[in-house]
């Protein structure tokens, strides 16, 4: 009886080294679940892997619409020229609009051309009234 003793206990301990290889049984093995743990260590590996990108400060770009002309940097442009030069800008610079008496056509103009274009931009209104003639921030428009 002490030959059979022996024969279980090997052949319990076989079947342990079997089952863990597998991945089977007493937690020793590959992991929980089904599958040969492949997965896993690919889906670990993406998740490691961090990508860091930099924020571009923005900046601005100031056009001024009076009555019906575009003013860039004190000169009078068209708004052909206007939209041929803001084309050329990189995509962090948003475009500020100072509405100075300007009328409706030109505006809307300048406005359809810059969001056709997919530029950025914001508008304010002058204050004529106003005694020191400060800029009122009426309206904020950001279009993408």
């Amino acid at each position: 009886m002490g030959k059979r003793k022996w024969l279980i206990v090997i052949i319990i301990a076989a079947l342990i080294l079997i089952m863990q290889y597998l991945g089977l049984g007493l937690g020793g093995g590959k992991g929980e679940g089904s599958g040969d743990g492949k997965d896993v260590s690919a889906s670990s590996n993406e998740a490691s892997v961090t990508t860091t990108t930099t924020a571009v400060p923005k900046e601005f770009y100031d056009i001024k619409v009076s009555g019906s002309t575009y003013i860039i940097d004190e000169r009078v442009v068209d708004l052909k020229s206007l939209v041929s030069t803001v084309k050329l800008m990189s995509d962090n610079v948003i475009v500020r609009i100072t509405d100075d008496n300007a009328t409706k056509n030109a505006m809307d103009d300048l406005k359809k051309a810059l969001t056709d274009d997919g530029r950025e931009f914001t508008e304010t209104v002058l204050d004529n009234s106003a005694l020191d003639n400060s800029m009122a921030d009426t309206t904020s428009e950001a279009v993408r």
